[in-house]
């Protein structure tokens, strides 16, 4: 068996370069920021070479500086852009060094000139263009990017402070900088990211077939079936998200095949979880007859075979899964079985068609090509016509302007100490505020406690570097490059050490720069300190954002979409909009869930309930997912009147609840008793002599039991969303755990 050491937990005593690899192949599916660390350090050795030689051509007497500023306009493109197509890069690339040469230009023009006052300028130029630098997050990411590339830029100069003959040198070297990166970097010799995506579903999958084996083992020598572990359904999903969003940003066009494949691995991982309760226990008395574990094990081995033909070759063939299928449904029916087991047999019987549904959706998909051919095999299907989603208006100033007015108010402060008690690098707090205020009170909090000690992690290991390798200058340089190199591959998902790997670089980089000492170095903690405290009482005090309170209207939004999906499944509906598209699109809101706690113990009233609110969401669209491939099933079995009618009570009961935690239903209005759906079950249960009805009966019990179990986290959103109509109930299910609904209706 092939060995996957993303999707195995790896032991306590792996070496740490093991574990290491692990992570980046996890949070870097294909090598896709590997390669950008890689060019970003080619770029500055190819940089620092061509800045020395031209520093010594024209007798510059800059070799330090007039590199370093390549280097650094190498840096900002590299590390502001994220991956993507070589176009769209491009694009990106031209964006920011506009912002960069407009800015020398200006420096140029206004100072510092000769005369030390003209230095003053350079310094409180910062604090309005700290307000422009955070108004650029009304457009998005691509904003926030610009304008924190923007600031860095006009710090860096304060520090220089150069003369007006050296800033038109330093227009040379940041134009150096972007030939060399946009050379280096727009090469058409990288991964693709698009193929990259494709391996990382394939390794995901397989990984689900690696735990069906350990499962088939467990069942058939007597073993309580194991619960998937967290690691591996965790990693699965962080994998394959990771690699969507380069995937996607690659190639947009292709978002339709990214989306469809997408949707059946997040079936297939709750499908995983939900597994394990459909299945008897085994540890029964002595005598006890456990004939059914071998159906049920080879069932789960035939699953496990065709997971690992996916993306290999050809899969086994449907004839063989269907006979397991058959056989487990004989065993699942003898009338010598226990009744209680014969009914959680059922519940196997409905849980591998839902596995086999899906492998066969994955294997449609022919993952084992060229990702080139899958995309031009590909017909996307025709998904109706929908209005966009209402965004929400907020009264008053917009979040971008709130944001840049603390940014304003926060730099004027750091700047105002910096002149009333003369701080040695007052540019650092500032830059600290420029990038800790998050877009929320919550995110603030969450950038200020990692920054800090990120900053005091990485000045200490720059502090040592100094010392150690203070008479060698490239070593210092290399030092320098593996800061950077780090922080750019921790960026995205450990804030904390891109902080301290960044923070590595910058004071490394200071003392080859500026000639730095170890006080100054030392320095940068306290005053990063004060940028950080200033920042967060700012955030607190003046104009403060909830993200708490966006968030109650993003889940309000959220539940609507999901009410509007269900709403057009079978039997009543044709429309095609599946859930899982809405699980996609609620990650962010999951990932905010740090700062909603944050924001909850900053005293922010109501910001716990919204914790528990976007947990809930989770939960709610996890039984969707389960109820869409349920009515999926049921739709091509065709089944009778009957069936039918007891389907549309329990549908009709379904949307009730929606309404209900939507405010759109009379308060007194009862989901808790179904009158009409026990009478069309009595009824429907007369005619159940025949086997074709009867092969129905678990899918009907299986729509029954999720069309059930939806009702309590429909309930749990309703006492946030509709307040007035608060009810007693219980806290959500975990996240990562099978909803107990399962065990209920077995």
């Amino acid at each position: 068996m092939k060995f996957r050491p993303s999707l195995q937990t790896l032991p306590n005593h792996s070496p740490l370069m093991q574990r290491l690899s692990a992570w980046l192949d996890d949070h870097d599916p294909g090598g896709i920021d590997r390669m950008r660390s890689f060019h970003l350090a080619l770029a500055y050795v190819v940089i620092i070479i061509l800045g020395v030689a031209t520093s010594w051509t024209f007798n510059l007497n800059m070799e330090v500086v007039f590199p370093m500023t390549g280097a650094m306009t190498a840096s900002v493109l590299i590390t502001f852009t994220p991956a993507a197509s070589i176009a769209i890069e491009a694009k990106t690339f031209l964006r920011i060094f506009g912002v960069v040469l407009g800015y020398l230009l200006l420096v140029v023009a206004v100072g510092p000139g000769d005369h030390p006052q003209n230095a003053l300028i350079l310094k409180l130029m910062l604090v309005p263009l700290s307000f422009v630098a955070m108004y650029l997050r009304r457009y998005g990411m691509d904003g926030q990017r610009l304008g924190i590339a923007f600031i860095i830029i006009a710090t860096v100069e304060a520090i220089l402070r150069p003369t007006q003959a050296q800033a038109m040198w330093l227009l040379l070297a940041a134009l150096e900088g972007f030939v060399v990166t946009a050379l280096i970097r727009l090469a058409p010799f990288r991964p693709s990211a698009m193929q990259a995506y494709n391996d990382a579903v394939v390794d995901a999958v397989q990984g689900v077939g690696d735990y069906l084996r350990v499962f088939a083992e467990a069942v058939r020598t007597g073993q309580d079936a194991p619960m998937p572990g967290d690691t591996m359904l965790n990693r699965l999903r962080v994998r394959v998200r990771v690699a969507l969003l380069t995937a996607t940003a690659e190639d947009p066009d292709a978002r339709a095949w990214v989306e469809a494949v997408r949707t059946n691995v997040y079936r297939l991982r709750v499908a995983t979880q939900l597994l394990h309760d459909c299945i008897p226990s085994v540890r029964r008395a002595e005598g006890a007859d456990n004939a059914w574990s071998g159906p049920v094990a080879a069932m789960a081995e035939e699953v496990a075979r065709h997971l690992d033909q996916i993306g290999i070759g050809p899969s086994f063939g449907d004839a063989r899964m269907d006979e397991g299928l058959t056989r487990l449904r004989r065993s699942a029916t003898d009338p010598a079985i226990d009744p209680k087991v014969q009914l959680t047999l059922l519940r196997a019987v409905t849980a591998f068609e839902r596995l086999t549904l899906l492998i066969r959706g994955l294997e449609r998909f022919r993952l084992e090509r060229p990702v080139e051919q899958s995309l031009a095999a590909f017909s996307p299907p025709t998904q109706p016509k929908t209005a966009p989603p209402a965004v929400p208006v907020t009264p008053g100033l917009s979040p971008a302007m709130r944001v840049a007015i603390q940014a304003l108010v926060a730099t004027s402060i750091t700047t105002g100490l910096d002149l009333a008690i003369g701080l040695d690098h007052a540019y650092w707090a500032t830059m600290t505020v420029m990038f800790v205020l998050g877009n929320s009170l919550g995110e603030t909090y969450i950038r200020v406690r990692y920054r800090t000690w990120g900053t005091i992690l990485g000045v200490l290991a720059g502090v040592v570097a100094v010392y150690v390798f203070e008479t060698n200058i490239w070593l210092l340089a290399a030092v320098c490059l593996v800061g950077q190199v780090a922080g750019l591959l921790t960026m995205r998902d450990r804030y904390d050490i891109a902080s301290a790997a960044t923070g590595l670089s910058v004071v490394v980089g200071l003392h080859l720069v500026t000639g730095l000492s170890a006080e100054g170095m030392f320095s940068r903690i306290y005053e990063t300190a004060i940028g950080a405290v200033v920042a967060l009482v700012i955030s607190y005090l003046v104009l403060p954002i909830y993200g708490s309170d966006e968030v109650i209207s993003q889940v309000k939004t959220m539940v609507g979409r999901c009410r509007h999906a269900f709403a057009g499944w079978w039997p009543r509906g044709e429309k095609r909009e599946s859930v899982s598209a809405l699980a996609w699109e609620m990650r962010p809101v999951m990932d905010r869930l740090p700062q909603l706690d944050a924001e909850s113990s900053l005293g922010h009233r109501g910001a716990g309930d919204v914790v528990n609110l976007v947990s809930t969401l989770d939960v709610l669209t996890t039984y969707l997912a389960l109820l869409e491939d349920a009515a999926q099933r049921l739709a091509v079995l065709s089944p009778p009147e009957e069936i039918v009618n007891v389907l549309e009570a329990a549908r009709s009961r379904t949307l009730l609840g929606f309404d209900l935690a939507l405010g759109d239903a009379p308060p007194a209005a009862d989901v808790t008793n179904a009158p009409q759906v026990d009478a069309a079950l009595s009824s429907a249960l007369g005619i159940t002599s025949d086997d074709a009805t009867r092969r129905l009966l678990p899918f009907v019990a299986d729509y029954l039991a999720f069309s059930d179990a939806i009702l309590q986290p429909l309930s749990d959103l309703r006492t946030v969303l509709n307040p007035p109509a608060k009810t007693t109930t219980a806290p959500p299910p975990a996240l990562e755990s099978p909803p107990p609904t399962e065990k209920r209706a077995a």
